[in-house]
């Protein structure tokens, strides 16, 4: 007995012989029953092409004609959206469409390329140095200059006021509590203001006595302690952002030997597909050759060296007070005229004499300081856990 396969809707024609003669009568002796059969095929098989005689649109990924124009997937004009592709090369993951742009332009994934969660990661590290400060503490260890270094001074101007004529006190082996006064200006010296000559000598009328400073007295010496180093280290910012969004299952049929059809990406994201792998790699042989590697983490080895050092102290001062006489008594200090601390400036009145001097007090070293040296900005930041792209130009 013989069997035959039968398609969906096929007419199966019998020729029933009668007899041993059945098979050579003629076609009269036969008998042409019809059969037909509605049952469905099978879904899946061996391989073979889907085809549809319906007038649906094209569905670019389910490997079947739909609209019955002899074209499946790819082939089919009406699947302009897709593309043939290369398929993915061992080690590597794809299918994916890639945005590659500015963090604030994150378009998110399109509804073609949602097949799980998407990738997201960085590229472009903005990342300066550390900031590195130094200190320095207090100057300690200083001492006072000798007090033979203040310099006495009495002007013909009131203080802050341009003088004329500057008449300078020597204190040759001066000492605290110690009374000097070789040398002096005195009272009816009327030889100074804005008519006197050069020498400040020929009478003017106008008082000399008009003023009176005195130098700070300086403390040298000493050392400062310099501090831990302080750092402050920038925020990193990434300049460019890479969202890897993946193509839906299934993929489309239609295309050469090897290949697969797949959605084809749309701006803002690039217009190749991409494949994916973990790590910082070089792009395989065939099509996928723009590479791309994006970062998921930063490693921050910015710091500061250790290295802060301070040099010799300066600007410290010995609070000092001066106190000025009249006395014409050679080293007399009986008639005072003023008292100020050392590093002032105090007018007098009715143009006196100012001969004898004496520091009533003098006090510690203090405001010292030290300038702050080193701190030397250390290691960078890099970005870490990378990825890497390779996409169709």
């Amino acid at each position: 007995m013989a069997s035959f396969l039968v398609g969906r809707g096929a007419r199966l024609t019998a020729c029933i012989g009668l007899g041993a003669a059945g098979a050579l009568a003629a076609p009269a002796a036969c008998l042409y029953p019809e059969y037909t059969f509605d049952e469905p095929e099978p879904s899946g098989g061996t391989g073979a092409i889907s085809s549809s005689s319906g007038d649906g649109a094209e569905d670019c990924a389910n490997g079947a004609d739909d609209d019955g124009d002899g074209q499946i997937d790819c082939a089919d004009p009406a699947c302009g959206d897709f593309v043939c592709t290369a398929a993915v090369p061992e080690g590597w993951s794809g299918y994916f469409a890639l945005f590659d742009g500015e963090p604030a332009m994150d378009p998110g994934c399109p509804p073609a390329f949602a097949a799980g969660p998407p990738f997201a990661g960085n590229r472009g590290l903005t990342a300066p140095p550390a900031s590195c400060t130094c200190s320095c503490g207090p100057a300690e260890g200083q001492a006072c200059d000798p007090v033979d270094g203040i310099t006495i001074t009495v002007a013909d101007a009131p203080c802050g006021s341009e003088p004329h004529c500057l008449f300078p006190l020597a204190t040759p082996g001066w000492a605290a509590q110690v009374c000097r006064g070789p040398d002096g200006v005195f009272s009816d010296r009327l030889t100074c203001g804005p008519s006197s000559d050069a020498e400040c000598s020929a009478t003017t009328g106008a008082p000399c006595a008009v003023s009176v400073s005195v130098s700070p007295l300086a403390a040298s010496g000493g050392a400062c302690a310099p501090s831990d180093v302080q750092v402050q280290r920038p925020d990193p910012r990434w300049t460019r952002l890479g969202r890897a969004c993946a193509a839906a299952e299934p993929l489309g049929r239609g295309c050469n030997l090897g290949q697969v059809c797949a959605p084809k990406p749309a701006a803002p994201f690039e217009g190749g597909l991409c494949i994916a792998r973990d790590g910082d790699a070089a792009c395989p042989p065939g099509p996928y050759t723009e590479r791309r590697v994006f970062f998921t983490d930063i490693e921050d080895s910015r710091g500061c060296d250790d290295d802060c050092a301070c040099g010799a102290p300066s600007g410290g001062t010995c609070p000092t007070t001066v106190a000025l006489y009249s006395d014409a008594q050679l080293h007399t200090c009986s008639m005072q005229v003023t008292e100020l601390p050392a590093g002032s400036c105090v007018d007098l009145e009715d143009n006196p004499s100012v001969v004898g001097r004496k520091v009533t007090s003098l006090g510690a070293p203090t405001d010292g300081a030290c300038r702050p040296s080193g701190g030397t900005p250390s290691g960078e930041a890099r970005g870490a856990s990378p990825r890497t792209f390779c996409c169709r130009p």
